[in-house]
Protein backbone atom coordinates (compact mmCIF):
# COMPACT_ATOMS: atom_id res chain seq x y z
CA UNK A 1 0.00 0.00 0.00
CA UNK A 2 2.57 2.49 -1.54
CA UNK A 3 -0.81 5.01 -2.65
CA UNK A 4 0.01 9.04 -1.59
CA UNK A 5 -2.92 9.57 1.00
CA UNK A 6 -3.70 12.24 -1.67
CA UNK A 7 -4.77 9.47 -3.97
CA UNK A 8 -7.49 8.40 -1.48
CA UNK A 9 -9.27 11.39 -1.36
CA UNK A 10 -12.09 10.70 -3.40
CA UNK A 11 -13.05 7.24 -2.22
CA UNK A 12 -12.51 9.03 1.26
CA UNK A 13 -15.04 11.88 0.12
CA UNK A 14 -17.70 8.93 -1.17
CA UNK A 15 -16.77 7.06 2.23
CA UNK A 16 -17.53 9.96 4.48
CA UNK A 17 -21.18 10.36 2.61
CA UNK A 18 -22.10 6.97 3.01
CA UNK A 19 -21.08 7.05 6.48
CA UNK A 20 -23.95 9.57 7.14
CA UNK A 21 -26.44 6.43 6.14
CA UNK A 22 -24.96 3.98 8.40
CA UNK A 23 -27.34 3.12 10.94
CA UNK A 24 -26.92 3.58 14.81
CA UNK A 25 -27.80 1.89 18.13
CA UNK A 26 -31.20 3.91 18.37
CA UNK A 27 -32.01 2.60 14.59
CA UNK A 28 -31.75 -1.16 16.00
CA UNK A 29 -33.09 -0.63 19.49
CA UNK A 30 -36.79 1.21 17.71
CA UNK A 31 -36.45 -1.92 14.89
CA UNK A 32 -36.40 -4.83 17.89
CA UNK A 33 -39.81 -2.58 19.08
CA UNK A 34 -41.66 -3.01 16.15
CA UNK A 35 -44.59 -4.84 16.18
CA UNK A 36 -45.23 -6.79 13.17
CA UNK A 37 -43.97 -7.04 9.47
CA UNK A 38 -45.60 -3.74 8.34
CA UNK A 39 -43.89 -1.90 11.19
CA UNK A 40 -40.47 -3.29 10.25
CA UNK A 41 -40.57 -2.04 6.69
CA UNK A 42 -42.08 1.33 7.23
CA UNK A 43 -38.47 1.36 9.89
CA UNK A 44 -36.73 0.60 7.25
CA UNK A 45 -38.11 3.20 4.28
CA UNK A 46 -36.16 5.72 5.39
CA UNK A 47 -32.66 3.73 5.61
CA UNK A 48 -30.48 2.98 2.00
CA UNK A 49 -32.22 -0.78 2.77
CA UNK A 50 -36.03 0.43 1.41
CA UNK A 51 -34.82 -0.20 -2.53
CA UNK A 52 -33.91 -3.65 -1.26
CA UNK A 53 -37.01 -3.98 1.12
CA UNK A 54 -40.55 -2.68 -0.49
CA UNK A 55 -42.98 -5.83 0.70
CA UNK A 56 -43.35 -8.22 3.12
CA UNK A 57 -41.87 -11.13 1.23
CA UNK A 58 -38.67 -9.50 1.31
CA UNK A 59 -38.11 -10.45 4.81
CA UNK A 60 -38.07 -13.97 4.15
CA UNK A 61 -35.42 -13.10 2.09
CA UNK A 62 -33.17 -11.14 4.48
CA UNK A 63 -30.16 -12.68 3.97
CA UNK A 64 -29.43 -12.45 0.23
CA UNK A 65 -30.89 -9.06 -0.28
CA UNK A 66 -28.22 -7.77 2.80
CA UNK A 67 -25.75 -9.86 1.00
CA UNK A 68 -26.56 -8.03 -2.12
CA UNK A 69 -26.52 -4.38 -0.34
CA UNK A 70 -23.49 -5.39 1.05
CA UNK A 71 -21.09 -6.27 -1.77
CA UNK A 72 -22.54 -3.47 -4.14
CA UNK A 73 -21.02 -1.08 -1.39
CA UNK A 74 -17.63 -3.16 -0.91
CA UNK A 75 -17.52 -3.57 -4.98
CA UNK A 76 -17.77 0.41 -5.28
CA UNK A 77 -15.32 1.06 -2.68
CA UNK A 78 -12.79 -1.37 -4.15
CA UNK A 79 -13.47 0.03 -8.04
CA UNK A 80 -12.42 3.43 -6.47
CA UNK A 81 -9.54 2.38 -4.15
CA UNK A 82 -6.08 2.88 -5.49
CA UNK A 83 -5.45 -0.29 -3.66
CA UNK A 84 -7.46 -3.02 -3.29
CA UNK A 85 -5.88 -4.56 0.27
CA UNK A 86 -7.72 -2.84 2.30
CA UNK A 87 -11.21 -4.70 0.77
CA UNK A 88 -9.58 -7.83 0.22
CA UNK A 89 -9.82 -8.62 4.28
CA UNK A 90 -13.54 -7.91 4.02
CA UNK A 91 -14.20 -10.06 0.64
CA UNK A 92 -12.18 -13.31 1.89
CA UNK A 93 -14.73 -13.88 4.99
CA UNK A 94 -17.56 -15.15 3.36
CA UNK A 95 -15.66 -17.24 0.63
CA UNK A 96 -13.85 -19.32 3.64
CA UNK A 97 -17.04 -20.11 5.24
CA UNK A 98 -18.60 -21.05 1.30
CA UNK A 99 -15.37 -23.32 1.04
CA UNK A 100 -15.89 -24.92 4.30
CA UNK A 101 -19.40 -26.15 3.45
CA UNK A 102 -18.36 -27.11 -0.35
CA UNK A 103 -15.37 -29.19 0.86
CA UNK A 104 -17.63 -30.88 3.51
CA UNK A 105 -19.93 -31.83 0.91
CA UNK A 106 -17.80 -33.53 -1.26
CA UNK A 107 -15.76 -34.94 1.71
CA UNK A 108 -19.02 -36.48 3.04
CA UNK A 109 -20.95 -36.79 -0.26
CA UNK A 110 -23.67 -34.28 1.14
CA UNK A 111 -25.94 -31.64 -1.30
CA UNK A 112 -24.92 -28.19 -1.52
CA UNK A 113 -26.80 -25.63 -0.75
CA UNK A 114 -28.34 -23.42 -3.61
CA UNK A 115 -27.00 -20.04 -2.23
CA UNK A 116 -23.54 -18.96 -1.47
CA UNK A 117 -22.78 -15.48 -0.06
CA UNK A 118 -19.44 -14.50 -1.21
CA UNK A 119 -17.70 -13.21 -4.16
CA UNK A 120 -17.20 -17.04 -5.42
CA UNK A 121 -19.17 -18.80 -7.08
CA UNK A 122 -20.25 -22.65 -7.05
CA UNK A 123 -18.32 -23.09 -10.38
CA UNK A 124 -15.31 -21.10 -8.77
CA UNK A 125 -15.40 -23.65 -5.79
CA UNK A 126 -15.26 -27.00 -8.40
CA UNK A 127 -12.11 -25.08 -10.03
CA UNK A 128 -10.35 -24.48 -6.47
CA UNK A 129 -11.38 -28.56 -5.61
CA UNK A 130 -10.10 -29.78 -9.36
CA UNK A 131 -7.16 -27.78 -8.74
CA UNK A 132 -7.33 -25.29 -11.70
CA UNK A 133 -6.31 -21.64 -11.94
CA UNK A 134 -7.74 -19.36 -9.63
CA UNK A 135 -7.57 -16.22 -7.84
CA UNK A 136 -7.75 -17.70 -4.61
CA UNK A 137 -4.81 -17.30 -2.35
CA UNK A 138 -2.18 -19.97 -2.06
CA UNK A 139 -2.59 -20.79 1.64
CA UNK A 140 -6.28 -21.95 0.78
CA UNK A 141 -5.35 -23.48 -2.63
CA UNK A 142 -3.04 -25.42 -0.38
CA UNK A 143 -5.47 -26.27 2.74
CA UNK A 144 -7.42 -28.03 -0.23
CA UNK A 145 -4.51 -30.58 -0.85
CA UNK A 146 -4.44 -30.93 2.50
CA UNK A 147 -7.81 -31.64 3.41
CA UNK A 148 -7.77 -34.33 0.49
CA UNK A 149 -4.33 -36.39 2.02
CA UNK A 150 -6.93 -36.32 4.85
CA UNK A 151 -9.96 -37.82 3.50
CA UNK A 152 -7.57 -40.31 1.91
CA UNK A 153 -6.45 -40.81 5.58
CA UNK A 154 -9.87 -40.58 6.29
CA UNK A 155 -11.12 -43.71 4.13
CA UNK A 156 -7.73 -45.60 5.41
CA UNK A 157 -8.83 -45.77 9.56
CA UNK A 158 -5.53 -43.52 9.80
CA UNK A 159 -7.10 -40.59 11.92
CA UNK A 160 -6.03 -39.75 15.15
CA UNK A 161 -8.59 -40.48 18.29
CA UNK A 162 -11.21 -37.54 17.79
CA UNK A 163 -11.80 -36.91 21.53
CA UNK A 164 -10.33 -37.20 24.71
CA UNK A 165 -10.71 -40.72 27.00
CA UNK A 166 -14.31 -41.01 28.45
CA UNK A 167 -12.42 -40.08 32.15
CA UNK A 168 -11.13 -36.31 31.00
CA UNK A 169 -15.26 -35.95 29.94
CA UNK A 170 -14.56 -37.33 25.82
CA UNK A 171 -16.77 -38.76 23.53
CA UNK A 172 -14.94 -42.01 22.78
CA UNK A 173 -17.64 -43.22 20.45
CA UNK A 174 -18.02 -40.47 18.20
CA UNK A 175 -17.55 -41.39 14.80
CA UNK A 176 -14.82 -40.69 12.01
CA UNK A 177 -17.95 -38.81 9.91
CA UNK A 178 -18.55 -36.62 12.61
CA UNK A 179 -14.84 -35.87 13.39
CA UNK A 180 -13.89 -34.73 9.61
CA UNK A 181 -15.81 -31.83 9.36
CA UNK A 182 -14.13 -30.63 12.25
CA UNK A 183 -10.64 -31.11 11.02
CA UNK A 184 -11.61 -29.40 7.78
CA UNK A 185 -12.89 -26.54 9.99
CA UNK A 186 -9.62 -26.59 11.64
CA UNK A 187 -7.44 -26.62 8.65
CA UNK A 188 -9.51 -23.78 6.87
CA UNK A 189 -9.83 -21.31 10.03
CA UNK A 190 -5.55 -22.13 10.52
CA UNK A 191 -5.64 -20.72 6.87
CA UNK A 192 -7.19 -18.14 7.04
CA UNK A 193 -5.40 -16.99 10.31
CA UNK A 194 -2.48 -17.40 8.46
CA UNK A 195 -3.85 -15.45 5.21
CA UNK A 196 -4.58 -12.64 8.17
CA UNK A 197 -1.11 -12.48 8.90
CA UNK A 198 0.12 -12.26 5.68
CA UNK A 199 -2.22 -9.87 4.40
CA UNK A 200 -1.15 -7.45 7.43
CA UNK A 201 2.65 -7.39 5.72
CA UNK A 202 1.33 -5.70 2.72
CA UNK A 203 -0.81 -2.90 4.76
CA UNK A 204 1.78 0.34 6.04
CA UNK A 205 -1.15 2.08 8.49
CA UNK A 206 -0.38 1.03 12.01
CA UNK A 207 -3.95 1.49 12.98
CA UNK A 208 -5.25 -1.22 10.09
CA UNK A 209 -2.25 -2.76 11.19
CA UNK A 210 -2.83 -2.65 14.92
CA UNK A 211 -6.93 -4.32 13.98
CA UNK A 212 -5.32 -7.32 12.15
CA UNK A 213 -3.01 -8.27 14.64
CA UNK A 214 -5.89 -8.21 17.50
CA UNK A 215 -8.43 -10.01 14.65
CA UNK A 216 -5.96 -12.53 14.28
CA UNK A 217 -5.30 -13.06 17.74
CA UNK A 218 -8.90 -13.19 19.09
CA UNK A 219 -10.48 -15.44 16.59
CA UNK A 220 -7.37 -17.68 17.00
CA UNK A 221 -7.85 -17.58 20.87
CA UNK A 222 -11.83 -18.90 20.00
CA UNK A 223 -10.77 -21.28 17.91
CA UNK A 224 -8.67 -22.96 20.17
CA UNK A 225 -10.77 -22.42 23.44
CA UNK A 226 -14.18 -24.02 21.76
CA UNK A 227 -11.43 -27.08 21.31
CA UNK A 228 -10.48 -27.42 25.17
CA UNK A 229 -14.00 -26.51 26.04
CA UNK A 230 -15.78 -29.36 24.46
CA UNK A 231 -12.48 -31.70 25.57
CA UNK A 232 -11.11 -32.72 22.02
CA UNK A 233 -8.12 -34.31 21.64
CA UNK A 234 -5.80 -31.19 21.17
CA UNK A 235 -3.49 -33.25 18.90
CA UNK A 236 -5.98 -31.92 16.78
CA UNK A 237 -5.68 -29.17 17.06
CA UNK A 238 -1.92 -29.62 16.77
CA UNK A 239 -1.87 -31.56 13.42
CA UNK A 240 -4.34 -29.85 11.58
CA UNK A 241 -5.08 -26.08 12.81
CA UNK A 242 -1.56 -25.29 13.68
CA UNK A 243 -0.25 -26.49 10.20
CA UNK A 244 2.11 -23.73 8.81
CA UNK A 245 2.20 -21.47 11.35
CA UNK A 246 6.18 -20.99 13.02
CA UNK A 247 7.48 -23.04 15.52
CA UNK A 248 7.08 -19.74 18.03
CA UNK A 249 4.01 -18.79 17.77
CA UNK A 250 1.51 -17.54 20.02
CA UNK A 251 -0.88 -20.53 19.26
CA UNK A 252 1.39 -23.10 19.27
CA UNK A 253 2.04 -21.90 22.67
CA UNK A 254 -1.25 -21.94 24.36
CA UNK A 255 -2.12 -25.28 22.68
CA UNK A 256 0.29 -27.24 24.10
CA UNK A 257 0.24 -25.30 27.79
CA UNK A 258 -3.50 -25.24 28.51
CA UNK A 259 -2.95 -23.06 31.98
CA UNK A 260 -4.18 -20.21 30.26
CA UNK A 261 -6.96 -19.74 32.33
CA UNK A 262 -6.85 -16.51 33.84
CA UNK A 263 -5.86 -13.27 33.79
CA UNK A 264 -2.67 -13.61 34.84
CA UNK A 265 -1.52 -16.33 33.31
CA UNK A 266 -3.38 -15.37 30.18
CA UNK A 267 -0.71 -12.06 30.29
CA UNK A 268 2.23 -14.48 30.89
CA UNK A 269 1.69 -16.40 27.46
CA UNK A 270 1.41 -13.28 25.89
CA UNK A 271 5.28 -11.69 26.38
CA UNK A 272 7.31 -12.47 23.80
CA UNK A 273 4.87 -13.11 21.40
CA UNK A 274 2.87 -9.45 21.40
CA UNK A 275 5.30 -7.95 24.33
CA UNK A 276 5.47 -3.97 24.28
CA UNK A 277 2.61 -3.76 22.04
CA UNK A 278 -1.00 -1.79 22.24
CA UNK A 279 -2.43 -5.55 22.80
CA UNK A 280 -0.85 -5.76 26.18
CA UNK A 281 -2.85 -3.11 27.59
CA UNK A 282 -4.92 -3.99 30.54
CA UNK A 283 -8.08 -3.68 29.05
CA UNK A 284 -7.66 -5.90 26.81
CA UNK A 285 -6.34 -8.54 29.11
CA UNK A 286 -9.09 -8.04 31.20
CA UNK A 287 -11.93 -8.38 28.59
CA UNK A 288 -10.48 -11.42 27.34
CA UNK A 289 -10.50 -13.22 30.45
CA UNK A 290 -13.96 -12.03 31.55
CA UNK A 291 -15.17 -13.16 28.40
CA UNK A 292 -13.13 -16.44 27.09
CA UNK A 293 -13.07 -18.48 30.61
CA UNK A 294 -14.84 -21.22 31.53
CA UNK A 295 -16.41 -21.85 27.93
CA UNK A 296 -16.72 -20.33 24.64
CA UNK A 297 -20.03 -18.12 24.66
CA UNK A 298 -21.47 -15.72 22.43
CA UNK A 299 -20.40 -13.38 24.53
CA UNK A 300 -16.56 -13.65 24.04
CA UNK A 301 -17.72 -12.98 20.07
CA UNK A 302 -20.27 -9.78 21.28
CA UNK A 303 -16.93 -8.33 23.58
CA UNK A 304 -14.76 -9.05 21.04
CA UNK A 305 -16.09 -7.60 17.93
CA UNK A 306 -16.90 -4.34 20.14
CA UNK A 307 -13.26 -4.19 21.01
CA UNK A 308 -11.95 -3.95 17.35
CA UNK A 309 -14.64 -1.65 16.75
CA UNK A 310 -13.38 0.27 19.25
CA UNK A 311 -9.55 -0.25 18.02
CA UNK A 312 -10.87 1.45 14.50
CA UNK A 313 -13.15 4.09 15.79
CA UNK A 314 -10.19 6.67 15.59
CA UNK A 315 -9.77 6.55 11.78
CA UNK A 316 -12.60 8.72 11.41
CA UNK A 317 -10.71 11.75 12.57
CA UNK A 318 -8.59 11.33 9.47
CA UNK A 319 -9.71 13.05 6.68
CA UNK A 320 -8.86 10.90 3.97
CA UNK A 321 -6.32 7.49 3.58
CA UNK A 322 -6.88 4.38 3.30
CA UNK A 323 -7.66 4.00 7.28
CA UNK A 324 -11.11 5.85 6.48
CA UNK A 325 -11.66 3.45 3.84
CA UNK A 326 -11.06 0.78 6.05
CA UNK A 327 -13.15 1.77 9.27
CA UNK A 328 -16.29 2.23 7.26
CA UNK A 329 -15.95 -1.04 6.19
CA UNK A 330 -15.85 -2.46 9.34
CA UNK A 331 -18.64 -0.18 10.66
CA UNK A 332 -20.55 -1.18 7.38
CA UNK A 333 -19.65 -5.15 8.19
CA UNK A 334 -21.64 -5.22 11.79
CA UNK A 335 -24.12 -3.14 10.16
CA UNK A 336 -25.12 -5.91 8.07
CA UNK A 337 -24.40 -8.26 10.62
CA UNK A 338 -26.65 -6.46 13.55
CA UNK A 339 -29.27 -6.18 10.49
CA UNK A 340 -29.10 -9.71 9.70
CA UNK A 341 -29.47 -10.86 13.25
CA UNK A 342 -32.49 -8.51 13.77
CA UNK A 343 -34.63 -9.30 11.11
CA UNK A 344 -34.11 -13.29 10.96
CA UNK A 345 -35.76 -12.51 14.83
CA UNK A 346 -38.18 -10.91 13.69
CA UNK A 347 -39.34 -13.26 10.69
CA UNK A 348 -38.41 -16.75 13.15
CA UNK A 349 -39.77 -14.76 15.91
CA UNK A 350 -37.07 -14.99 18.11
CA UNK A 351 -37.75 -12.81 21.73
CA UNK A 352 -36.35 -9.52 21.50
CA UNK A 353 -33.70 -9.31 24.68
CA UNK A 354 -31.99 -12.67 22.99
CA UNK A 355 -31.26 -10.18 20.04
CA UNK A 356 -30.52 -7.51 22.20
CA UNK A 357 -27.47 -9.17 23.87
CA UNK A 358 -26.21 -10.60 20.67
CA UNK A 359 -26.16 -7.04 18.94
CA UNK A 360 -22.78 -5.42 18.46
CA UNK A 361 -22.10 -1.36 18.83
CA UNK A 362 -22.56 0.63 15.93
CA UNK A 363 -19.72 2.72 13.66
CA UNK A 364 -22.03 5.87 13.90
Amino acid sequence: MENNHYDWCYVSGRVNVLECSLLGSNFFEKLLSTDGFKEVLTSLNNTPLKAFFSHVKHLYEFETLLDDYYYSRLDEIRSLSPDGAVCDFFLIRNDIQNLKLFTKSKALGTSIGKYFRGTMSRDKLDDVWQDKLTALPEVFKESISFIKKVILQHVHNQIPPPVSPPSQGGDEGRGKNELLPFIIDLIFDGAYLRYIEDHCKKIEVEIIKRYLETYQLVKGLEVIQRAISLKLDMQLLDQYFLEGFEQNHLFRKLVMNKVWTSEKKLREAFVGAYCNTPLLEQYFIQMLSLNLFPKISFRYEVATDNYLLDVILPVKRVPFGPERVFGYLCGLTTEVFNLKLALGGKVHKIENNLLRERLRNTYV
